[in-house]
């Protein structure tokens, strides 16, 4: 079953790594049961067998039909050559009974195995958050309020181009895309040693940046500027970073440091620009984890024309049941207004009512590439503040969506 698994990721191009991101569709499904050999075909095989023998004997049989050999041939043989076939079927019966056991025992094992891996998670450290409401110090937490009580802080603006008039949420600076990333460098770099110095000195750190595309080629400059000994994550974007972050490092302790920049040249309709910092562990670290410690469950992507599918696995990586007083912060697409989200909520989280559900878009702007961190950062706020636990929902695409399940210590809900 293992070699299968492994052999499907490979041909299928998905990764040829020995861990692979957790994957329970792709397991087989249960083998059915074999069925007996059908007694009553088996006695009439019998007696026409019987029937045959006899009569091919009488046939051909040359010379007295009397004597051990002519009984032989006409009564023993057939019944012989029945038995036989009779006792291979049986034995062809066990040992598809015996192979399907242990095929079925292998894949429940495999994926309890899974589940447990797809249940790991990560312990919030430290965060940090830049946007059009507040500016990442101590308590500045003005986006949670709005949010909350579901205010618009999205107005109309001139865009940086200085032509186009947008809806739209702006970090308070003028000047080009890159200009204002690179006067936020500092400031970045400056709360990056700072968190990091929480974390014990000999705990291996690695770092990630999802930085817009007109941002990109600025994350060498801002990893020089940390200067510290961080194990770089590359070629990765969104909320796959934490999925393999947790396959590929989770034997030892380790922490993860994920930056993430939002910063538009020429902005769309209702969107708005961040900039955040998010500082994990894969193990609980007392010293520095905040109470109640806050858990960032392993992601859902979801390429499928369906989020029943997605929110059910990520309810299931964070060992939630229907009955969970969840929290939704959606951004992205169309998911406030398409039935697509509410379909999968009313199935698989009844309490997940549209009251209960922040559309981040018309508070504060879909923030690209930093969208799923901004969401991932008001979650945990919010988990920490109430222990309930959330949902973020993120659209890229209309084909892709990423969810992601965050708890309390004291999140009640839990399976």
């Amino acid at each position: 079953m293992w070699l299968w698994l492994h052999s499907y990721y490979l041909f299928t191009g998905r990764t040829g790594r020995l861990i692979m991101p957790v994957n329970l569709d792709a397991i087989p499904d249960k083998a059915p049961d074999i069925q007996r050999p059908f007694t009553f075909r088996w006695v009439m095989a019998g007696v026409i067998i019987f029937l045959i023998g006899v009569g091919i004997t009488l046939w051909f049989w040359q010379g007295e039909r009397t004597g051990f050999k002519f009984w032989f041939a006409a009564i023993c043989l057939p019944v012989l050559s029945w038995g036989s076939l009779f006792a291979l079927r049986r034995v062809g019966y066990k040992l598809e009974r015996v192979g399907t056991h242990s095929w079925n025992k292998e894949r429940e094992a495999l994926i309890a195995s899974e589940t447990a891996r797809g249940q790991r998670f990560a312990w919030l450290v430290d965060e940090y958050l830049i946007n059009a409401l507040e500016t990442g110090e101590p308590g500045d937490k003005e986006t949670q309020q709005a949010t909350l009580d579901k205010s618009s802080m999205i107005n109309h603006c001139l865009a940086r181009d200085g032509v186009s008039t947008i809806r739209h949420t702006a970090l308070p600076d003028l000047g080009t895309s890159k200009g204002i990333f690179e006067s936020y460098v500092g400031d970045i770099s400056g709360h990056a040693i700072s968190m990091l110095a929480q974390l014990p000195v000999t705990m291996p750190c690695y770092i990630a940046f999802d930085l817009s595309d007109n941002l990109s080629e600025l994350a060498d400059a801002l990893f020089s500027k940390i200067d510290l000994p961080l194990r770089r994550i590359r070629n990765l974007a969104g909320i796959s970073i934490l999925d393999y972050w947790l396959d590929q490092h989770h034997d030892i302790p380790t922490a993860i440091l994920i930056i993430s920049a939002q910063i538009y040249d020429v902005p769309p309709q209702d969107s708005g620009e961040a900039i955040t910092m998010m500082l994990m562990s894969n193990r609980r670290l007392p010293a520095v984890t905040p109470s109640p410690g806050i858990r960032i469950h392993r992601p859902q992507i979801n390429k499928l024309d369906t989020l029943s599918h997605a929110l059910s696995r990520a309810m299931l990586w964070g060992k939630l049941d229907m009955t969970a007083p969840l929290r939704g912060w959606i951004t992205g697409g169309k998911l406030s207004s398409e039935e697509i989200w509410s379909n999968a909520c009313t199935a698989l989280a009844p309490k997940l009512t549209a009251q209960r559900n922040v559309n981040l878009d018309t508070v504060i702007g879909y923030a690209g590439a930093a969208a799923p961190w901004q969401s991932l950062i008001l979650a945990a706020r919010q988990s920490q503040t109430d222990a309930e636990p959330q949902m973020i929902v993120v659209e890229t695409s209309s084909s892709c969506h990423q969810l992601c399940a965050v708890t309390s210590e004291k999140t009640s809900g839990i399976v």
